[in-house]
């Protein structure tokens, strides 16, 4: 029996996501890109933006008028708007956040199976695998806790199990991811950290690269970084969730530190990683946002380290505490985000160039005839000749040509 998968969001959806489809191919379920070749669908969702729900409801929407499967519909939006969800789409099922662990069982129940076949799609040649969920943080502008709960780790036996499990499955590189990823092992007993885990993943043989999503910035110590750099596999590449560059939008972000701490945490990493790819994030026309509090930012991102930013024009989330606050005209925060956006790319460029003639550690994530396509260590994507039987495998990649600011092109080191 088929089945087709989507996501919206966080790599923690992309995460979910990849471990389902998983767990339903070693039941003999078989993943398929083709939802008319389906039986059903499962659909993880995002609310975490107004734009990102947005896109989700008219995902569902298009896919009850244009398919005839039921899909399992699971995530943010469910755990948002569920009420709503359920009245409108009555035979799709709905998983909220804290049922999302049923949705396996389910499938079984809805669209049983009798089958001893055993799948491996490939779905992704990068394993996402999450660690952590939930948040204990109240930023003033972020709705996840009040969708994801508190802060939960998951415990060290499960995690190396599963590292092992991909492992054997072909996989070299493992992608930890978390909503508040530095948080992880604080609610264990004993307490279990970041680093203890990386630790553990480092011994196991078959995993090449260990990359981690995003560190909040309120958990980075010198020390950590010093210690993150004595681990070998750990990928040079890292990104922070920073938000803002101006001292007083963080304050009333409730984030707590200070643009001076981001800046330091920035020289830690270039001084242990000198050659890694530095991003993060920023959201821009928070509440009271002026303009020259926005110039702080830009001059923050200018004095910095960093090589690439992920820019989010501010989104009111229901609940909120900056639901509250007046917003700012949404051309002035469309064209702050244009202008930060427009400032990333010439980074980004930057960055690529610097990486000209130089040879990185990778892995072949897509085979066609034309090219084969390799990300890596410090998360390049580069356009190699076509190769076959090399999809999953390290590589040694040399760049030699910058096509745009997300494309290299290069050949086999």
């Amino acid at each position: 029996m088929k089945f087709v998968v989507d996501s919206f969001g966080c790599r923690s959806n992309q995460a979910e996501v990849q471990e389902w489809i998983i767990d339903l191919e070693k039941l003999g379920y078989e993943l398929t890109p083709s939802p008319a070749r389906a039986a059903f669908g499962i659909l993880n969702t995002c609310s975490v933006t107004e734009k990102a729900e947005k896109d989700v409801l008219r995902f569902i929407g298009k896919a009850y008028r244009n398919t005839r499967i039921r899909w399992f519909i699971a995530g943010c939006t469910v755990s948002q708007d569920r009420t709503i969800l359920s009245h409108k789409y009555k035979n799709y099922f709905f998983f909220d956040n804290q049922e999302k662990k049923r949705l396996v069982q389910a499938v079984c129940e809805n669209f049983p199976i009798d089958s001893r076949l055993i799948f491996h799609s490939s779905f992704r040649s990068r394993f996402f695998l999450k660690i952590q969920d939930g948040c204990n943080f109240r930023c003033a502008y972020c709705i996840v806790p009040s969708l994801r709960g508190k802060a939960q780790s998951l415990p060290k036996k499960d995690i190396l199990a599963k590292v092992r499990h991909v492992a054997a499955l072909g996989y070299r590189e493992v992608v930890l991811t978390g909503i508040n990823l530095s948080s992880y092992g604080y609610d264990l007993f004993p307490r279990e950290t970041l680093l203890g885990i990386i630790e553990e993943i480092q011994h196991v043989r078959s995993i090449e690269i260990i990359r981690l999503s995003s560190l909040d910035p309120r958990f980075i110590k010198y020390s950590f970084v010093k210690e993150l750099s004595g681990f070998s596999k750990v990928a040079d590449s890292f990104h922070f969730s920073f938000q803002s560059g101006s001292d007083a939008v963080i304050r009333r972000m409730k984030r707590g530190g200070k643009s001076a701490e981001y800046l330091r945490i920035l020289a830690h990493f270039r001084k242990f990683f000198p050659e890694a790819n530095l991003g993060a994030d920023f959201i821009v026309g928070f509440p009271g946002e002026s303009e020259r509090e926005f110039q702080e930012t830009v001059r923050f991102i200018q004095s910095s380290s960093l090589n690439y930013l992920h820019v989010f024009p501010f989104s009111p989330r229901r609940g909120t505490k900056a639901a509250a606050l007046d917003p700012l005209p949404m051309e002035m925060v469309r064209a702050r985000a244009l202008e930060l956006k427009d400032l990333g790319i010439q980074m980004k460029l930057a960055y690529r160039d610097r990486c000209r003639g130089k040879v990185f550690t990778g892995i072949l994530i897509e085979e066609n005839p034309n090219y084969a396509l390799v990300v890596t260590r410090n998360f390049l994507s580069v356009r190699i000749p076509p190769v076959r039987g090399y999809k999953k495998r390290k590589l040694l990649v040399r760049i030699e040509r910058v096509v745009n600011e997300n494309l290299c092109e290069g050949k086999i080191a």
